[in-house]
């Protein structure tokens, strides 16, 4: 079963692209009964693939992960491919720098929780 991250889309400025990264920057996520919400400070700034950004690829990556007790992301799944396996492992190592807030309970997720990049040039 897949909880899912509420968003809203928000823009982060690249080189010569603009990376859409949804559902990261929102409202709290349901992990296994409890409510987690993203520490902005601990997620960098996606990084666009050079050679992806050279041959114009864009795409939509949704992932799925779970988290530790502590909040920190311990293992993450493409569900839904870009269709560039470039552009989603760069989503999935983003993500592997996210943190969480800690369980509520102290337990790690039981469950996966869904999160999507969308990949896009200006």
């Amino acid at each position: 079963m897949f909880d899912t991250l509420q968003s809203k889309n928000g823009k982060l400025a690249g080189a010569s692209a603009a990376l859409l990264l949804a559902a990261l920057f929102a409202a709290p996520a349901q992990a296994a009964g409890n409510t987690r919400t993203i520490i902005f400070d601990s997620c960098a700034k996606p990084e666009y693939p050079k050679a992806d950004i050279q041959a114009k690829h864009e795409g939509k990556v949704t992932l799925g992960f779970k988290a530790d007790a502590a909040g920190k992301v311990t293992d993450s799944k493409v569900l839904t491919s870009s269709g560039f396996t470039s552009l989603d492992d760069a989503a999935r190592d983003a993500l592997s720098k996210c943190s969480f807030s800690p369980a509520p309970n102290g337990a790690a997720d039981k469950t996966w929780t869904k999160v999507t990049y969308v990949w896009t040039l200006k």
